[in-house]
């Protein structure tokens, strides 16, 4: 049995030690190869709890092993399947698309064009596709809509309650056809494809009056801390709407500096903390520095320039006029080289048919050999 559905929805208005990885914005660019593709997709998401940024699955064929894509909790940006011949996309243990950045400027979570056709029959039948989105787990997108078109053998998505999920949006909801049925202790009938297990996971819609956000349960007792997304197991807020600090969602993290009320001064904090997209981390990854408000940032702003201080590489405010020109940071150095392996280039993408503007660290990798020059070299060198 052939399943076709295409849905359109438009908004209006526990990861105690997360494993943190950046993402990508490629969207629909193939990457040499498709195996290629693949590897660099397999590198980059292995063992991965935390996107920061985009999960972009595109252009998987049906033979690629995908068991890698079941650690990630939560994406912090948009999540777009798109192109790809694989039958079945493993993300079971996803809950949260926070949607800080949308696909299109729309959307949040993006299912198009997973097929393939068989262009020598005259009925032109599709041969290979997405059968079976796996996203049992998924409970709350903060932001941004939700897009499934133009997936003919994938099933059992119009089923779906999406407004358990997203608030105040629109809906357009196309004609499509059933595959199996979902199994009898699915409440409302909704799943993401057969089995028990993968029935959908609600956590607002069957929620008791009571409660002011989302749930684990219909009795009043079952009602989230306020400040929890994508629901939860207890009474603790995790995940968070604002910062994640073991597995605790709070305002802020912990900071650099306390008040000390008994010398009326400002102090270290021991129990300090990193701002890193929507996680608090002892460490800022190995290619960020930090700045004064305690943030982990890609590179400096304006007035600051990069220095390593006690082995932690930070923004220190220039002393006058900072120098002009352009100066050279280790982390602008490890991105690309990292850029290099991962594709082959040292150079963006055109855009628009634009002239692409260079920064210091490409011109002077760029006459370096890239797969011998380690970012403390390279920065030493150019010193």
């Amino acid at each position: 049995l052939r399943c076709a559905s295409s849905i359109a929805l438009f908004m209006t208005s526990s990861l105690s030690t997360p494993k943190i990885r950046l993402g990508i914005s490629n969207r629909l660019t193939l990457l040499a190869t498709v195996d290629d593709h693949y590897n660099n997709l397999v590198k980059m998401y292995s063992n991965c709890t935390v996107v920061l940024e985009n999960l972009e699955l595109t252009y998987i064929q049906d033979y690629h092993d995908l068991s890698f894509l079941k650690s990630i909790q939560e994406v912090g940006g948009y999540v777009l399947i798109a192109l790809n011949k694989a039958a079945s996309i493993p993300l079971e243990n996803l809950r949260l698309i926070r949607g800080h950045s949308l696909f299109l400027d729309k959307y949040a979570l993006t299912v198009t064009s997973n097929y393939e056709k068989n262009h020598s029959s005259v009925t032109l039948n599709y041969t290979r596709g997405l059968r079976e989105l796996k996203l049992s787990g998924l409970t709350e997108i903060l932001k941004g809509g939700v897009k499934i078109a133009h997936n003919p053998l994938l099933c059992n998505v119009e089923t779906i309650q999406w407004w358990d999920m997203v608030n105040k949006m629109l809906s357009r909801v196309f004609p499509h056809l059933t595959g199996d049925k979902c199994d009898p202790g699915c409440y409302n009938g909704s799943c993401w494809t057969s089995g028990l297990e993968n029935c959908q996971t609600f956590t607002k819609l069957t929620c008791a009056e009571q409660c002011s956000g989302r749930c684990r349960g219909p009795k009043p007792s079952d009602c989230c801390n306020e400040h929890c997304a994508a629901g939860c197991t207890g009474p603790r807020p995790t995940p968070g709407l604002d910062f994640q600090d073991d597995g605790t969602c709070k305002d802020a993290c912990p900071p650099t500096m306390l008040y000390n009320p008994n010398t009326h001064q400002l102090a270290s904090n021991p129990n300090a903390k990193y701002t890193f997209g929507a996680t608090c981390v002892k460490d800022c990854p190995h290619n960020y520095v930090v700045t004064d408000h305690g943030a982990c940032v890609r590179t400096c702003s304006g007035n600051t320039h990069e220095v390593e201080e006690n082995g932690v590489r930070r923004c220190k405010k220039c002393d006058g006029i900072c120098p002009k020109g352009k100066i050279l940071q280790i982390s602008a150095v490890t991105k690309t080289i990292k850029r290099y392996v991962e594709t082959g280039s040292h150079e963006d993408r055109h855009r628009n048919g634009r002239p692409r503007v260079t920064s210091a660290a490409e011109d002077f990798i760029r006459v370096t050999r890239l797969r011998n020059c380690s970012p403390n070299k390279c920065f030493t060198e150019f010193k």
